[in-house]
C-alpha cells in the first residue's frame, strides 16, 4: 500500500503543467456529464404530472399517454365514453386485460381521466370573484396529485357534479383561510361544495403558461353549464382574478337552475395510462385504436418524453419545435413540460458535446503515448503476466492463512 501510495504521488510530483491542464479538463468534462444527469433526474422526478407511468403499477412497465384536441372537434363526455369502450375491447383483444376488468379497483390495468379549460365567476356573500376554471372527469387528480392543503379530492364517476376544490389564492380571496371544507360558493346562482383546497401549481414555466390567477377545479359538467369553456382564457387581458364586491344592500344571487349539461362539447385534453410492454405501444395502441387523426391530434407520450433518445429527437426538430401547425391550445401542465423538454434537449446537447471532446482527448493521448512509446507488446504482456502472479499468490497466502480461522 505505501509503495502503491508513493508511486501515485511521484506521478502527480513529475507532472507537467499541459498534463495538468488535460486532467483537470478531463475531469471538469465528467463532471459536467454527471451534473447533467443529476439536473436531469431532478427535473423530471419534479414532473408529478408525467408520471403517472411510473405510479399506477409496480408489477409491469406502463405509460402515460395524452391527447389533446381542439375545442372544435367538439369532444364531449359520449366521445370520451367512446374512446373508453375501445381501449378495454382493444386491451382485451391484447390479452392485458380480463373481460369483465374495468378502470376502477384493484385489478384494473388502466385508467384515464379528461378536461378542459375555461372561467367561472364565484359568488360569496358579497363578493365575486372571476377565476380561472379547469374542469375534469375521470380520475384526474390521480394523472394530476397537487398537494392538498385540507380536504380531498372527488372523482370524476361521483354522481354529485356539484364538489370543487380550489387552489389556496382563490380561498383566501372568498374565505380568508384554507380550513373551508364543507362551506358552499355560488356559480351561476347554484350552490357548490368545497371539498379540498390544494397548493397552487408554482414553478417559472407554470407561470409563464399563465397559471397566475386563482384556480377552481371542478366537474367538466359543471363547468361547461354554469362557466365558459374557453382553451385560450389563460392568455386574456388580465380580468381574471378580479375581485368585485357588491353594496350590502345587494342580495346574492342564488336562484340558478342545477341541472348540468351531459352534452356539452369542449374537452381538450384526454389521459390515459396503460401497460407499455414495449416502447411506444401504448402511444401507437391509442393512436390505432381510437382512429386519431394525428395531423389534428396531438398524442404525447408522457414516460418517455425525457428519455435522451427522445431529447435526441428533438433537438433534430429544434427549428421547427415553436411552429404551432395543429389546432390544439395546450393546457398549462403541457407547456411547462415542453418547456423543460427543450431545456433538457439543450442539456443533452451539452452532453454529447462533452463526451466528443472527451474521446477526441482520449484519441490524442493514446496516439501520442503510442507514438512516444518505450515498451514493446512483449513487455506489456510480461508485466501482466508478473502482476497476475504477484495477485494469484497474495489471494492464496491470505487463503491459507485463515483457513483454520
Amino acid at each position: 500500500m505505501n509503495k502503491l501510495s508513493k508511486n501515485i504521488t511521484n506521478f502527480f510530483k513529475n507532472l507537467k503543467i499541459r498534463q495538468i491542464v488535460f486532467i483537470a479538463v478531463l475531469v471538469f468534462l465528467v463532471l459536467t456529464i454527471y451534473g447533467i444527469n443529476f439536473f436531469r433526474d431532478n427535473i423530471v422526478d419534479h414532473q408529478y404530472d408525467q408520471l403517472m407511468g411510473r405510479r399506477w403499477s409496480d408489477d409491469q412497465r406502463c405509460g402515460q399517454v395524452s391527447m389533446f384536441f381542439s375545442e372544435n372537434q367538439g369532444v364531449n363526455t359520449d366521445k370520451i365514453n367512446e374512446y373508453v369502450y375501445n381501449i378495454n375491447k382493444g386491451l382485451i383483444a391484447d390479452g392485458l386485460q380480463e373481460a369483465d376488468a374495468s378502470t376502477q379497483g384493484g385489478d384494473a390495468v388502466w385508467n384515464y381521466c379528461f378536461s378542459s379549460v375555461g372561467s367561472v365567476d364565484i359568488n360569496k356573500e358579497l363578493k365575486t370573484v372571476t377565476a380561472v376554471a379547469i374542469g375534469v372527469g375521470g380520475d384526474y387528480f390521480q394523472f394530476h396529485p397537487m398537494r392538498l392543503l385540507s380536504g380531498n379530492y372527488f372523482t370524476g364517476d361521483i354522481v354529485m357534479k356539484d364538489y370543487v376544490i380550489l387552489d389556496e389564492d382563490l380561498a383566501w380571496q372568498l374565505f380568508g383561510s384554507t380550513n373551508i371544507i364543507g362551506e358552499n360558493i355560488l356559480i351561476g346562482g347554484v350552490p357548490h361544495y368545497i371539498v379540498g383546497v390544494v397548493k397552487k401549481d408554482s414553478g417559472k414555466y407554470v407561470k409563464a403558461a399563465g397559471m397566475v390567477y386563482p384556480t377552481i377545479f371542478m366537474s367538466f359538467e359543471s363547468l361547461a353549464t354554469y362557466g365558459k369553456i374557453d382553451a385560450s382564457v389563460l392568455s386574456t387581458d388580465g380580468t381574471l382574478g378580479k375581485v368585485d364586491v357588491a353594496s350590502k344592500n345587494d342580495d346574492e344571487n342564488g336562484n340558478g337552475s342545477s341541472d348540468v349539461d351531459t352534452q356539452a362539447k369542449g374537452i381538450i385534453c384526454m389521459e390515459v395510462v396503460m401497460p407499455n410492454t414495449v416502447s411506444n405501444y401504448a402511444k401507437t395502441f391509442v393512436i390505432d385504436k381510437l382512429g386519431l387523426n394525428t395531423t389534428q391530434v396531438e398524442v404525447v407520450d408522457n414516460s418517455a418524453r425525457f428519455e435522451d433518445i427522445n431529447l435526441l429527437g428533438l433537438i433534430g426538430k429544434f427549428n421547427t419545435r415553436g411552429m404551432q401547425i395543429k389546432p390544439v391550445i395546450y393546457p398549462y401542465w403541457e407547456n411547462n413540460a415542453r418547456a423543460y423538454e427543450n431545456i433538457l434537449a439543450v442539456a443533452l446537447l451539452i452532453k454529447i458535446i462533452c463526451f466528443a471532446i472527451i474521446f477526441f482527448m482520449l484519441s490524442v493521448f493514446v496516439v501520442q503515448a503510442y507514438r512516444h512509446k518505450k515498451w514493446t507488446v512483449g513487455q506489456v504482456v510480461h508485466k501482466v503476466s508478473d502482476w497476475k502472479y504477484d495477485l494469484e499468490s497474495n489471494v492464496k497466502y491470505h487463503n491459507e492463512k485463515w483457513k483454520y480461522f
